[in-house]
């Protein structure tokens, strides 16, 4: 029952922010960069459009009209029922093979069977894949924590590539999947690092940008930006794939329908505002991208059969995911080959 009731409250909620969730196109670009040629589904086309979006969005000292503003504590974070591992790390780089390292949260982490985003790109690219993935992580440092490397411990999406860049040592990821994962990887051999970021981000409110010149470690953008850089600075043969977080539905502790990703704002700005700055981030970085949030199928009329709980992805939704995610990979690989 509430299934149907969400449905009717999302169109009607629909009908009154009508154009609030300004799609972000994609455009054939054929770009040379020293990161090679970036391709058709890559970068967003309406990068300055959305710009002006994010920039209007921090202007405004109030939120836009037909937005749900809440406080974090209020929102529920759903929790995934935990499930046997079965998702196979390669014992030995294959030279033949792609290799892929996956970089993100619950989205990856939560599935690391045959049903798993991870594991499906794998299998249609025919690649070794290795998921790093950590449940509950941001791409930015919280603001409780230290950004100086001797003192570092965040498990954050920064974390992982100053581990990985050799900044910081590798024992941040103990006690997690992804550590045991680490210590086989080679990351010399990478083809591809994907980058899944964002939802965590927006449930805890990170900032999604300051206009200081400082800290940045602790917003959305910045954080996107330097583990970027620092993946190309250290690995610059590989390429990068920034994935925007997916479309979403929210409820309160009460168990009432709160909005959905153009529509709730809870501190940070909406969901739909941190998609839209993730392109910006990789049409500014020249990286690949995956539009996650518009792109794989999932919206309010998709949602009861590609979201298992408002939040995480369904089968079906990971199979599209990894489907959409493959076709960047695959694409990429032709016009390179070529």
């Amino acid at each position: 029952m509430r299934r149907k009731m969400k449905k009717y409250i999302l169109l009607a909620m629909l009908l009154v922010i009508a154009g609030c969730g300004t799609a972000a196109k994609e455009k054939d670009l054929g770009e040379e960069t020293s990161q090679g040629t970036v391709t058709a589904q890559e970068i967003p086309q309406a990068t300055e459009e959305m710009n002006k979006e994010n920039e209007k969005e921090r202007e405004e000292s109030k939120p836009e009209e037909g937005t749900v503003v809440v406080s974090p504590e209020d929102l529920i974070e759903p929790e995934i029922e935990e499930k046997e591992v079965t998702e196979v790390t390669p014992e030995s780089s294959d030279s033949a093979r792609l290799q892929i390292v996956f970089l993100g949260d619950s989205i990856l982490d939560g599935y690391r069977n045959e049903t798993g985003i991870a594991s499906i790109t794998g299998e249609l690219c025919n690649a070794d894949v290795y998921n790093l993935a950590m449940g509950g992580t941001t791409a930015a440092l919280s603001q409780y924590e230290n950004a100086v490397f001797e003192d570092w411990t965040s498990r954050s999406l920064q974390g992982v590539v100053h581990a990985i860049c050799g900044n910081v040592d590798a024992g941040i990821l103990n006690g997690y999947r992804a550590g045991e994962v680490f210590a086989t990887c080679d990351f010399s051999k990478t083809d591809y690092f994907v980058i899944e970021y964002g939802m965590n981000d927006f449930l805890s409110a990170i900032p999604l940008n300051n206009d200081s010149s400082t800290n940045q470690e602790y917003t959305y953008v910045g954080a996107l930006r330097i583990a970027i850089n620092w993946l190309r600075s250290t690995y610059p043969d590989a390429q990068i794939v920034l994935c925007s977080p997916n479309y979403a539905q929210f409820w309160g502790k009460d168990g009432a329908y709160l909005g959905d990703g153009n529509m709730v704002d809870n501190g940070g700005g909406t969901l739909a505002a941190y998609y839209r700055v993730c392109g910006n981030v990789s049409a500014d970085e020249n990286t690949l991208f995956l539009n996650a949030y518009e792109g794989i199928g999932l919206d309010t009329y998709s949602a009861d059969e590609y979201l298992e709980d408002g939040i995480h992805l369904s089968e079906k939704g990971r199979r599209k995911y990894a489907e959409k995610l493959s076709e960047v990979i695959l694409g990429y690989e032709e016009t390179r080959n070529n």
